[in-house]
């Protein structure tokens, strides 16, 4: 999909001064990354090219297609232009004009893998084997139950499994027989190590394809598509000009807009910067920026590339996140990343360590991995697949967010005998006035104040910052400065005489917990179960 995209933001490239564009949004539910229809519908995009020169259409093919989200395109970034669509899906009955093919299920199974593949199974073996569907659509589903009750076999099940390796089920003792469409199977087929047999009876699920508001553009695409499908199947093959070093420099030179700038944020030399800049507007042959007194200012050509850029640099982080997940996945390894913690007598480390004992005894063979890092440095691991969940205090990415039920608040930490301040509240401006020490915005726990801080129209400047809790408590213990912490933190301390809290008001603060993972995918099974733990012992 990533490669499509390029592909798309060339075809773009050539185009962007001498058309102007109608946008077409191809969308499908289908899990057919590697199947014919992925195929036919990438090369149906080319032919549309040739026929139609102002058509800057693409394919988006979901894999968490079963969420409940309602609409399945991705947005164009920075664009208000109305788009066309074209949805390609699995339907109870198509109309024959906007039927595509019929596709046929077969069975998966284990059985007897001493007979010919692709042979048929009879209703009676059938009806002694655990019959397991795949999750699809309510569709695929309704036709598969719909078949079992007709002839009389056992009650489908539906099983979390990868429909391409059968990770799972390939290992499984007790006989099975999964049944899918082929579409859906069709690309593991091949390297599969189980027998994959027809059905006594057929069982098809038709794929139709819906145009939109009656779009010509959306009609002329599905009218290559029908074609293709018909055609012998010919491998799509994808060779971009266009690096992803080059896209990622541009966008940081079009959000920069100053070449200086852009290099160190990128750390490379000025020199390595212009030169990928050169070889990129050497494909394109047009000037993306000219070069003024004060920076660079985009051309009309940049500004129309820009987005296709940012949605083609996104979908392949994407790829390198996944890969990492799967990698994990198929290691059964989990690797979650928390925010700093004080020490091992807290509330929240006690319920954190007994959240993870549970989970752990639930999961023996899943090897955990907990790291520790700054909140602003877990967004940025769980973006880049680093890490699988990270647990922080603050929301400041783009990261999805969920909300571990954990209330804490924050109050003012001195020693004790010092008289820094009176027993009691102190009001939010007051630390204005007050010598604090308070780890670095990259820390959750900073975001809050400064958040709270600016709210209240309150300047907090600490005379140190140290990226250590237990370095800052040792340095309140030994100086004359206060910082900053939630209560269940320091409380042990507190107990024993050796620190002094003041409850911050007006406002008051607290800490909450929130569970980060990426947008660019859905939780598994042992993620959600890691999460519904956590909430249980913080609650």
């Amino acid at each position: 999909m990533a490669l499509q995209r390029i592909e798309t933001l060339e075809a773009g490239a050539d185009r962007v001064r001498d058309v102007r564009f109608k946008r077409l949004e191809i969308t499908t539910p289908l899990q057919f990354m590697l199947g014919r229809l992925s195929r036919a519908a990438s090369q149906a995009v080319r032919d549309l090219g040739k026929t139609h020169p102002q058509a800057l259409a693409r394919v988006q093919f979901r894999t968490n297609w079963l969420a409940e989200d309602g609409d399945l395109a991705l947005p164009i970034p920075g664009r208000s232009a109305p788009v066309e669509r074209v949805t390609l899906e699995y339907v109870d009955e198509a109309d024959p004009d906007d039927l595509l093919f019929q596709d046929d299920w077969i069975a998966i199974t284990n059985f007897d893998r001493s007979l010919e593949q692709g042979r048929v199974i009879d209703f009676d073996t059938l009806r002694n084997l655990r019959l397991l569907l795949p999750p699809l659509l309510p569709a695929q589903t309704r036709h598969a139950r719909a078949y079992c009750a007709r002839h009389n076999l056992p009650e489908p099940v539906i099983v979390e499994e990868d429909v391409g390796t059968f990770p799972t089920l390939s290992r499984d003792a007790r006989p099975f027989a999964l049944l899918a469409p082929r579409s859906l199977v069709a690309g593991g087929l091949s390297r599969l190590q189980l027998d994959h047999v027809s059905l006594p009876r057929e069982l098809v699920s038709p794929v139709a394809a819906s145009v939109h508001d009656g779009s010509e553009l959306g009609q002329a695409y599905v009218e290559h598509l029908k074609r293709i499908l018909k055609e012998p199947d010919r491998p799509v093959v994808y060779d971009p000009h266009i690096t992803l070093r080059q896209m990622r420099y541009f966008l940081v030179l079009f959000d920069q807009m100053n070449m200086t700038a852009a290099a160190r944020k990128l750390n490379v030399v000025q020199p390595a910067l212009s030169n990928q800049l050169r070889k990129l507007e050497a494909m394109i042959g047009r000037p993306l920026f000219e070069r003024q007194r004060t920076g660079l200012k985009p051309t009309p050509q940049a500004e129309a590339l820009a987005p296709l850029i940012e949605e083609a640099v996104e979908l392949c982080s994407n790829v390198t996140v996944e890969a990492r997940r799967q990698a994990s996945q198929q290691g059964r390894r989990l690797t979650v990343g928390v925010v700093p913690l004080l020490n091992h007598r807290g509330t929240l480390v006690k319920a954190i360590a007994g959240a993870l004992e549970d989970w752990t005894t639930a999961y023996p063979d899943v090897k955990l991995h907990v790291v520790e890092a700054a909140a602003t440095v877990l967004h940025r691991w769980v973006e880049t697949g680093q890490i699988s969940l990270g647990l922080v205090e603050a929301h400041v990415s783009r990261s999805v967010q969920l909300d571990l039920n954990s209330q804490d608040r924050l109050v003012v930490v001195s020693k004790s005998g010092r008289a820094m301040l009176a027993p009691g509240d102190v009001p939010l401006a007051r630390l204005a006035d007050l010598p604090l020490v308070l780890p670095s915005d990259t820390f959750g726990l900073r975001q809050l104040i400064n958040r709270a801080a600016e709210e209240a129209r309150v300047s907090i400047v600490p005379r140190i910052e140290v990226n250590s809790l237990a370095v800052v408590l040792a340095l309140v213990r030994r100086m004359p400065l206060v910082t900053v912490m939630p209560e269940t933190t320091v409380q042990p301390f507190v107990a024993e005489g050796a620190f002094q809290i003041n409850t911050i008001v007006e406002p008051a603060i607290h800490r909450r917990l929130s569970i980060i993972f990426s947008t660019s995918r859905s939780l598994t099974e042992i993620e959600r179960a890691l999460v519904d733990t956590l909430r249980r012992h913080l609650a």
